[in-house]
């Protein structure tokens, strides 16, 4: 997989749309015109024709798609959990860039705790500040309180990279990052993202943690549930109306 995305890195170039990554999923829904959302909405089991939400309501469904780790909504899949890395992602802003192209930077010093940083003003965007906007990323597990955490990635930030002036602004801790997989693969069949005649999966999980996996997968899950509609395999459950 590292050989794949150094090879990928080396002919072209990794692209965020200039209104920031939400931009895709707005992109979608507004071409979605029977399509409703429910946002902030836990949902605490998944079964073959309906989806149990946290507080009890139940919605019927004819195909579900579980676009995340599906092992704490399926009950056949309890024992299937999924490992994940997490990271610390802080948001600082500067005066100027030290890297003036729109590069990663790596930190390779094992006695840094930062392993990344990136301007994000060095890409195209549809708006800009007056200064520069720079993120850090730690991968490095730690047990530092936030306001220490600042201050070493601030010592790191000018030990390592000459940054004189970072402005704490945000701090992100995803812990969901990306997924711990011994199995990477790049393709998957539409067939292989079935569970059962009414459920799908899809996910980067399902393939390497990216971006790209997560299309490739979606993808294919949405194939997977028009396959299984032409074949007529549950029609008859399904009435004119969604046919």
């Amino acid at each position: 997989m590292f050989e794949f995305v150094y090879k990928m890195f080396g002919e072209g170039m990794a692209v965020i749309p200039k209104a920031g990554i939400q931009a895709i999923p707005i992109q979608i829904k507004s071409q979605l015109k029977k399509t409703s959302f429910k946002f902030n909405t836990k949902v605490s089991e998944i079964k073959n024709d309906i989806i149990v939400l946290e507080d009890k309501t139940e919605i019927k469904t004819h195909f579900t798609i579980v676009a995340t780790e599906a092992s704490q909504l399926i009950s056949n899949l309890k024992n299937q959990e999924i490992e994940w890395k997490s990271c610390d992602t802080l948001y600082f802003e500067t005066q100027k860039r030290v890297i003036r192209k729109p590069i990663i930077g790596l930190i390779a010093d094992e006695t840094a705790l930062i392993n990344n940083i990136f301007y994000h003003t060095s890409v195209a965007t549809s708006s800009t500040g007056k200064k520069e906007l720079l993120s850090v990323t730690v991968l490095k597990e730690h047990s530092l309180n936030e306001v220490d955490l600042i201050k070493k990635v601030q010592k790191d930030l000018l030990a390592f990279c000459s940054i004189k002036d970072a402005k704490f602004l945000k701090r992100y801790q995803i812990k969901k990052a990306l997924p711990k997989l011994n199995n990477l693969q790049y393709e998957i069949s539409h067939t292989e993202t079935k569970l059962t005649s009414n459920i799908f999966l899809a996910g980067d999980q399902l393939l390497n943690g990216s971006l790209n996996a997560a299309m490739i997968a979606g993808e294919k899950a949405a194939k997977g549930v028009i396959t299984t509609l032409e074949d007529g395999l549950i029609v008859d459950e399904i009435t004119s109306e969604y046919k």
